[in-house]
């Protein structure tokens, strides 16, 4: 079945990572589950002894970050500057006189630092269920898939599923982070970088060298 064919293309590490330009920082992180959107909210405010409503840690690929945190008098303290990490330690604050060191643990969409945990959540509106209205591209063209169904959750996890004209079908599950225009795709042997456009409900995704265009409408 060609259909095979579109899944080794298109899911394929190697085959994805050779279209990766050399000066995308993403294609040299080594812990891509840190990187997003981090909050803790404080669950009792009034009642707490800690002074503020909510946090939000912010880390990229190019390994700054941000942390704001918004007081009980709805004043927002702000810190930025460079981490580093590696498996079990963050390091915030690389070019201050006092480093902050974190133990770190954690999955695609929760962050335990020092025994606090924070939640990733997204910025923007990807979470739903898409379906393709229009597909091209060099492997799209070479294959018999005629429909591409996609569910982002809002807890990192996707669905990835083609078909073709004659009913068959293959699906690949696994977790997925955003940064800038960047949908990356994470499953058990591979990966599937790719660069994204929102539009309201339309949602277009593609390879910098073609292999594959794909626009998909929300359909929940």
């Amino acid at each position: 079945m060609k259909i095979l064919g579109i899944l080794l293309a298109c899911f394929s590490l190697a085959a994805w990572s050779s279209t990766t330009k050399e000066s995308d920082a993403l294609s040299y992180f080594d812990h891509p589950f840190l990187l997003g959107d981090w909050y803790l909210v404080n669950p009792n405010p009034e009642e707490s002894p800690e002074n503020f409503l909510a946090i939000k840690l912010t880390l990229d690929s190019n390994y700054n970050f941000t942390i704001d945190i918004q007081k009980r008098d709805y004043t927002v303290d702000h810190w930025e500057g460079l981490y580093t990490a590696n498996e079990e330690t963050i390091i915030l604050g690389l070019q201050t006189d006092q480093p902050q060191v974190y133990e770190y643990s954690g999955n695609h969409n929760l962050l335990n630092l020092n025994g606090v945990m924070f939640t990733k959540a997204l910025s923007n509106s990807l979470a739903g269920m898409w379906s393709s209205a229009h597909l091209s591209g060099h492997d799209i063209d070479e294959s018999d898939v005629n429909r591409m169904d996609l569910v982002l959750q809002p807890d990192f996890i996707f669905q990835f599923k083609v078909s073709n004209k004659e009913g068959d079908e293959a699906i690949h599950q696994g977790v997925y982070y955003t940064e800038g225009d960047h949908l990356v795709l994470l499953y058990e042997n591979g990966e599937h970088n790719t660069r994204y456009k929102l539009n309201q409900d339309t949602l277009t995704i593609e390879t910098e060298e073609g292999e594959m265009f794909a626009v998909l409408n929300r359909i929940r």
